[in-house]
């Protein structure tokens, strides 16, 4: 689950979930989304593999996401879903998973380490992110 809060220069998405690869999953979907994907030019999946480590859980998303944007701008992709091969708290393997789209409405810049946290309480993992529009 994710909710996102659009200001002038940047966009909050705040993402909750269950697990933390899920969470991760959950991000993607939500940056996907302020993207504003425009026309699928393709019905076939595109994937991208995707090898990362970091010092935390925050580091990686962020890192993560960033992988995420780049090849959706670079390969016009709008990324939906993510397969991992494994995943650990500070490294991960997976495959971003999406279509081939005509481009998108938002050009969202990159993702930002500001303010951003990876925490587990009672409502299981959160995360409040900063988009640079």
């Amino acid at each position: 689950m994710w909710s996102i809060d659009h200001h002038t220069a940047d966009v909050r998405v705040t993402i909750t979930a269950d697990r933390l690869s899920e969470l991760f999953a959950d991000a993607v979907r939500a940056l996907t989304q302020v993207l504003e994907p425009e026309g699928s030019a393709s019905r076939r999946d595109i994937v991208f593999g995707v090898k990362l480590e970091a010092a935390d859980s925050t580091a990686l998303l962020v890192d993560f996401l960033n992988e995420a944007l780049t090849a959706s701008h670079i390969h016009r992709v709008a990324f939906t879903d993510v397969n991992y091969q494994s995943f650990e708290p500070t490294k991960l393997a997976a495959t971003l998973i999406g279509q081939k789209v005509r481009g998108f409405g938002e050009d969202v810049k990159s993702v930002t380490y500001h303010g951003a946290r990876v925490t587990f309480g009672e409502d299981g993992w959160s995360v409040t992110l900063v988009l640079d529009i």
